[in-house]
């Protein structure tokens, strides 16, 4: 079989690895605070040493990594009070039964007992201070008939203080995984930062910043790639083939 199949072959999984994150990204293209994925590929060369032979270089292709897009999206307006959205680089915090986890999805609730929560049940955090202790709920006080929340993060209800939301960001380009579609986990040791600088818009939702029209192009692209591969692996069978009917027929 000739050595040229496996390279193509290499090429086509990742590019049908490729293929599966554009459409992810593209599906999502609506969901609030989604962060699209980015591939980088990466060669591989293989060493091979047959006996009495030198050694032969063949080359393949992978998803070397795949990153998360932090670019923000852009805000639209709600009128929503416990709609927030973030300018600039950071992350709200929220405790999930698996631990602390960050978003930029800022459509919250407040449950029947006052908590602050994501729309999927997560409890938004708030930061150090009297009344809100490191890491405790932000809670809306039964009858409250207006909520602010202020460009730094602090929640006030009637005019009160309940707390100011937790902001974090993280510098390592690593230092976050995808956890679902809107939700981020720290890794690699990576430990969130105080989000200096960063400025809550009320009222405001941050929208997917997936380009539709560029992720329908890089769709068809993989796509097409993915094709081309195929013909290459095609095209050495065929090869295979009458190379193996010449041998047979002398």
């Amino acid at each position: 079989m000739s050595d040229g199949i496996y390279s193509a072959l290499s090429g086509a999984i990742a590019q049908e690895r490729a293929l599966a994150i554009v459409a992810n990204n593209v599906a999502n293209a609506g969901t609030t605070g989604f962060q699209a994925d980015k591939a980088a590929f990466g060669e591989i060369v293989a060493k091979a040493q047959a006996a009495g032979t030198p050694p032969a270089s063949l080359r393949y292709v992978e998803i070397d990594r795949i990153s998360i897009d932090r670019e923000a999206g852009s805000l639209q307006q709600t009128g929503n009070p416990l709609d927030v959205a973030l300018q600039g680089e950071g992350y709200f915090a929220v405790q999930t039964p698996a631990g602390e986890r960050y978003t930029r999805a800022g459509s919250f609730i407040s449950d029947s007992e006052g908590v602050l929560r994501t729309h999927t049940g997560q409890v938004v955090l708030g930061e150090g201070g009297p009344p809100t202790a490191p890491g405790a709920e932000l809670v809306i006080p039964s009858g409250t008939k207006e909520v602010r929340i202020a460009q730094d993060g602090s929640v006030l209800a009637d005019g009160q203080s309940v707390g100011k939301l937790k902001i974090v960001r993280f510098d390592a380009v690593d230092g976050l995984a995808k956890e679902g579609l809107t939700l981020l986990v720290a890794q690699n040791g990576a430990q969130p930062t105080a989000a200096d600088g960063v400025s809550v818009s009320q009222g405001y939702l941050e929208t997917s910043n997936v380009n539709a029209v560029a992720g329908m192009q890089d769709l068809i692209t993989a796509g097409r790639s993915f094709e081309a591969f195929q013909k290459v692996i095609d095209a050495f069978r065929q090869i295979d083939q009458r190379t193996v009917r010449d041998v047979a027929g002398k």
